[in-house]
């Protein structure tokens, strides 16, 4: 009897082990390594994904036949560095551990992120009345078999997720409608001028401020930076304390406002959308994103230069490419009415030192930014002109990772020195010279002592500008299109757009 009984218990012992501990499983992959993906050329590209623990998987690409050997960990985790030839395919790969994948219509050349906030997240299609400029025709004529696809689906997570949402798409008329205008525009001047393939992941989502695209120890770590994870937890117990005033006299529960909201949360995007694919090997990435945090420009003069360090140092390459949109020209007032303010601050400062800020951040090693700021649309903050930006930033790309000769810059305030009654601006990516648009100076103020600004003349001098007013005798400083919608008229000959640019440091003044 008590051999039975042994026997029986061994027998329950055994079959919860394997319940436990199944003898095989699936070899399973994240979405960002899939049909149809781009990997990076000439590197060292990393393919990974889970099994069971201690099972074998090996890894063989087409190009080479080369096998790479790995083991999944103890948690399921497995990974095969594989090293990538120059720009080609389609390839295919093969993935064998207990069960066999094959990845098919795989090519290699360049992959890109394009993130952000809505202007980024902008589709090919347009929005409701917000159409892209030339985008039914830029649709119609996008097929093309070496551009491919990547949507990454919104998503929020307190911690760092293993997966995200999306699948790798040839680029059709029918995928292209959904996909980043801008990311689009980007990737297909860039496959154009190399001939490259070009693969081009668009994770963004409208309306976000920098924080939720961060990874929540760059916050913790900067004693600047650390308040803003208070903030958000102020802001959010006051939507709380609206809720329950709301409950309590049987009305509809209020929305969060901006600062409260789930996606306001910091790091909360990035958990989701960024960190689940930081082990692939990316050429750079393009963002455009800071309308959400205007009115904090000084605070964004670190917090931009500190997401972008999160980003190298989680993608384990401290000089990868990161170009960027300054701020475009907008107002929100209606027709007719005066404008005094946005957001309750004085209008000119809450974009203009955003601007600012972004205009310090190019000065990072490996950093580009695509001004913008005349292709602005009055009461529509998501100007409709996307190619123009998408092939800004695409010039910083050929000119610094590329190896093409062309401008790729428009002028950038460089210094300025006091000549008497006038005030001499010198700036950098002059190219073969300035010019002014239409003939007409336009958009600069000078003050003196006082502080006060008037508008004022300007006359290009070789590759500097001479500012002066008649109404003041001794200059101090002078502004460009210092404002949230300002006049503008600076280019260099490549017809790139000067920066606005402030030669003072000085706070809540008005220009006129």
């Amino acid at each position: 009897m008590e051999s039975i009984v042994k026997r029986v218990g061994l027998f329950i012992a055994i079959i919860t082990l394997l319940i436990a501990f199944p003898l095989w499983a699936d070899v399973k992959l994240p979405a960002i390594i899939g049909d149809n993906m781009v990997l990076q050329q000439d590197t060292d590209a990393t393919i990974w994904g889970w099994a069971q623990p201690g099972e074998k998987v090996a890894v063989v690409p087409t190009w080479n036949d080369k096998k790479t050997d790995t083991v999944a960990n103890e948690n399921g985790k497995w990974n095969a560095v594989i090293k990538t030839p120059k720009a080609g395919g389609p390839y295919t790969i093969s993935i064998k551990g207990n069960n066999a994948i094959k990845l098919k219509n795989v090519l290699v050349g360049e992959v890109w992120i394009c993130s952000g906030q809505s202007n980024m997240d902008m589709p090919m299609k347009g929005w409701d009345k917000q159409p892209i400029h030339g985008g039914e025709q830029d649709i119609a004529s996008s097929k093309n078999p070496s551009i491919r696809l990547f949507i990454v689906g919104k998503k929020l997570s307190d911690t760092p997720l293993e997966d995200l949402d999306g699948a790798w798409m040839e680029c059709t008329p029918e995928t292209v409608k959904e996909f980043s205008a801008v990311g689009y525009y980007f990737g297909r001047k860039v496959n154009a001028e190399t001939g490259f393939p070009v693969g081009m992941i668009h994770s963004a989502w409208g309306g976000t401020l920098a924080q939720p695209w961060m990874r929540i120890e760059f916050m913790k770590n900067d004693d600047y930076l650390k308040p803003l994870l208070d903030w958000y937890r102020d802001q959010y117990w006051l939507w709380e304390q609206e809720c329950q005033k709301a409950e309590k006299e049987q009305k509809p529960k209020p929305q969060p406002q901006g600062g409260a909201r789930p996606q306001d949360k910091a790091s909360s995007i990035y958990n989701a959308m960024i960190a689940p694919m930081t082990n692939m090997v990316i050429k750079g990435a393009i963002w455009y994103q800071g309308e959400s945090n205007a009115g904090n420009g000084y605070l964004y003069r670190d917090l931009f230069p500190t997401l972008i360090q999160n980003w190298r140092c989680d993608f384990r390459n401290f000089q990868m490419p990161f170009y960027f949109v300054q701020l475009a020209s907008y107002t929100d007032h209606k027709p007719g009415e005066p404008v005094t303010a946005y957001r309750g601050q004085p209008r000119n400062h809450c974009w203009a030192e955003l601007r600012e800020a972004q205009l310090m951040t190019n000065t990072m090693k490996h950093t580009g930014m695509a001004v913008a700021i005349d292709i602005g649309q009055t009461n529509n903050i998501h100007p409709g002109n996307k190619k123009d930006v998408g092939e800004r930033l695409a010039r910083w790309a050929l000119a610094k990772d590329y190896g093409k000769e062309i401008d790729y810059s428009g002028p950038l305030y460089a210094g300025y020195r006091i000549e008497g009654n006038k005030i001499r601006v010198f700036f950098d990516y002059v190219g073969d010279g300035l010019v002014f648009k239409e003939d007409k100076a336009k958009g600069f103020a000078v003050a003196g002592q006082d502080r006060q600004f008037v508008w004022a003349d300007a006359e290009i001098d070789g590759s500097t500008v001479l500012v002066s007013s008649e109404d003041v005798k001794n200059p101090v400083s002078i502004r460009y299109a210092w404002d949230i919608d300002p006049e503008t008229c600076l280019y260099n000959t490549a017809n790139l757009p000067a920066s606005p640019f402030r030669t003072d440091d000085w706070k809540e003044v008005v220009l006129p």
